[in-house]
């Protein structure tokens, strides 16, 4: 009865365009955000604009289609300000007054590409020309008969969606009410009990969700880092390979340095801005490396990733980049962490509050560490909490080993039912644990 055209990727706050498609006896549509009504459409063409607010937050998304006499035909979902894909895609039936599916519609958001550079579409397994408006007439097929439309959204090498559609009168749908990954850290455990043991260890709102399973995952680990420190790393870089020359002649004795370990994939995040030169919006995207740097000689010598991007001037955005690095870092639902790594520059362009970037880092439950390395020139900005001073090796080590131990003692519990993060919480049932926010 109803579907949103519209998709979000990345941190979505504000105002935005909200369309939807339906079909049936559709007399009004409610847009809700966490269940708060924000528009009403009451026809074609079946869009608005809608004021996300600019509370930094996991959120659901509802589109809620109902008859003339207010009974509710059906309704469609999405979460936003989650953890995601660099692109989203899906293809949207678009049915007549009877529900027989008479066209497709092909929507995708990205806030990195403006559009694919090819989208490729097989029906039944024969290949579609698509052409703008994106959409693909479905008049001409048999409906008495099963058919799947598959649409592939190439929008760079790596960056690929997949989507399929079923339809046709012997096909019913099927519901699918996934799961969802919870971060935890053991505290007073060695290891988490088996599944069957910890019912009633999760709830949300009162009521109690069931565990699907558990994992240890690889880790994934953020930099955030002020362009600034990097000549303090670069200095303490002759130090960690004198060290690490001590421990290849004498492993046994010496401590490793590379605490990290091969299990953690790290990359670093620029704070300084950059807007797609193809794309006439204000999108802004934070350049992540492009490959991941092992271990904690990548802190100093990690680069960052470039892109198809100008440059903004002006000050450093580094909460907005924090915030965008907890998204990415929990990316997969692996285990996580940010490290925010400060330098001398302390003026702060970003459109998040400190307060704000760490508030959604919790949500995503992704543990933040602040390393201050500006050699005390200043007081660390308020709000980010309990920062370490990081000005020679031995603190650069005692940093990453405080790091690789919070990762050690991560866990990801996948529990039934599609949840927004800050939604669930331990009951008192829960013993030896702690949510990893």
């Amino acid at each position: 009865m109803i579907e949103f055209l519209s998709l979000f990727v990345g941190l979505v706050v504000g105002v935005h365009d909200v369309e939807v498609t339906v079909s049936g006896p559709v007399a009004r549509v409610e847009i809700r955000l966490d269940h708060e009504v924000l528009a009403e459409i009451h026809g074609a063409p079946w869009v608005t604009q809608c004021d996300f607010g600019h509370e930094l937050a996991p959120a659901e998304l509802e589109a809620v289609a109902f008859d003339a006499d207010g009974l509710e035909l059906g309704r469609d979902r999405q979460q936003l300000n989650l953890p995601g894909k660099r692109a989203e895609a899906e293809i949207v039936a678009l049915r007549d007054a009877s529900g027989a599916v008479t066209a497709a519609r092909l929507t995708w958001s990205s806030p990195e590409f403006d559009r694919p550079k090819k989208i490729l579409v097989e029906l039944d397994g024969e290949q579609l020309s698509v052409k703008r408006p994106f959409r693909v007439d479905l008049t001409e097929i048999p409906e008495r008969r099963l058919h799947v439309l598959t649409a592939e959204f190439q929008f760079a090498p790596g960056v690929v969606v997949r989507r399929e559609l079923v339809f046709g009168s012997e096909f019913e749908g099927a519901h699918d009410s996934g799961l969802t990954a919870v971060a935890v850290v053991l505290d007073d455990l060695d290891e988490l009990p088996p599944v069957d043991a910890m019912a009633g260890w999760f709830e949300k709102g009162g009521a109690e969700l069931r565990v699907a399973a558990v994992e240890k995952p690889d880790a994934r680990v953020i930099l955030v880092r002020d362009p600034t420190v990097v000549h303090a790393l670069a200095a303490m870089d002759p130090e960690l390979e004198r060290r690490r020359k001590m421990a290849r002649r004498d492993p046994e004795r010496s401590r490793p340095l590379d605490t990290f370990g091969d299990d953690v994939e790290l990359l670093t995040l620029s704070p300084e801005p950059v807007r797609p030169d193809d794309r006439p919006s204000s999108a802004l995207l934070f350049p992540l490396s492009d490959k991941p740097t092992p271990g904690s000689r990548g802190i100093v010598t990690g680069a960052v990733g470039t892109s198809p991007a100008s440059l903004l001037a002006g000050p450093l955005m580094m909460s907005d980049a924090v915030a965008v690095a907890g998204m990415r870092s929990a990316e997969g639902n692996g285990r996580r962490a940010v490290i925010l790594l400060l330098g001398e520059t302390r003026e702060d362009g970003s459109r998040f509050s400190v307060e704000a970037a760490r508030r959604f880092l919790g949500d995503l439950m992704v543990p933040l560490f602040v390393w201050d390395l500006s050699g005390r020139a200043s007081e660390v900005p308020p709000g980010w909490g309990d920062s370490r001073p990081v000005d020679n090796v031995d603190d650069l080590v005692r940093a990453v080993r405080r790091v690789r131990y919070q990762l050690d003692q991560q866990r990801i519990v996948w529990v039934n039912g599609r949840h927004l993060p800050q939604e669930i919480g331990l009951s008192a049932k829960a013993g030896g644990i702690r949510l990893a926010n």
